[in-house]
């Protein structure tokens, strides 16, 4: 279910501290992990999870980002770092950079048939067959979408690694402050200036779902999404 809620936590603290405070809000799922976390979304693609001990004064508000708290899927909770990776996916048609819908993460294998990815991705939507049979799937490179063929297509975790990109060091000696959110000029977040400037240029691969957008009017995602208002 997705849905608005307002949460009020302490404005010195971090991400751990909003999770704890949404968790008050919130029915988690009963057989679920229990755990939340917080995902940055950008266009309706997912940009990155926020660390836990981040404070929440280095979280960029702008217009432009939104924030989603949602549980842990059990199958993500416990994960093989050299064998597994959380792969963001995002919903477009026929234009890469005309994403709509509700981005998530899955979870992928090395060597992993793409054929089971697939299925895996249908039966989270629960798409009957004759649908799904006119989905594409392309990984999407600094904006450029490369097709891939379900059946033939072996997962190479290297496809989705973080691509070279802009350098982040070389952004951050040509930008002064003033051309910085305010949120990101205090001392305890210049740590943090670098990553908000490497965000502005997407260079992280991403699964793309080419299909056509239905505009559901309830998400049938199947674990706890929020959009969240942080006021502190």
């Amino acid at each position: 279910m997705l849905q608005e809620i307002t949460l009020y936590p302490d404005k010195h603290g971090c991400v751990h501290d909003l999770l704890e405070e949404c968790k008050k809000t919130v029915t988690l799922s009963e057989n679920g992990s229990g755990k939340l976390r917080l995902l940055e979304i950008v266009s309706y693609k997912i940009i990155g999870i926020r660390q836990e001990d981040e404070l929440l004064e280095c979280l960029n508000s702008a217009t432009s980002r939104t924030y989603r708290i949602e549980e842990v899927p059990l199958d993500q909770v416990e994960m093989d770092k050299d064998q597994e990776m959380l792969v963001p996916v995002a919903h477009f048609h026929k234009e890469v950079f005309g994403t709509f819908g509700i981005p998530f993460l899955l979870r992928m294998c090395q060597d992993e048939p793409f054929r089971e990815v697939a299925r895996r991705i249908q039966m989270m939507f629960n798409v009957p067959d004759k649908e799904f049979e006119k989905f594409k799937f392309t990984i999407v490179m600094m904006g450029r979408p490369q097709y891939i063929k379900e059946d033939e297509y072996i997962v190479d975790l290297k496809d989705f690694e973080p691509q070279p990109g802009k350098d982040n060091a070389s952004l951050v000696s040509k930008c002064t402050f003033s051309e910085l959110p305010s949120t990101l000029r205090g001392p305890s977040c210049l740590a943090f200036v670098g990553e908000y400037l490497g965000g502005m240029v997407q260079t992280r691969p991403w699964l793309g779902l080419d299909h056509f957008n239905k505009a559901p009017k309830r998400s049938r995602y199947p674990y706890l999404e929020k959009a969240i208002k942080i006021h502190n």
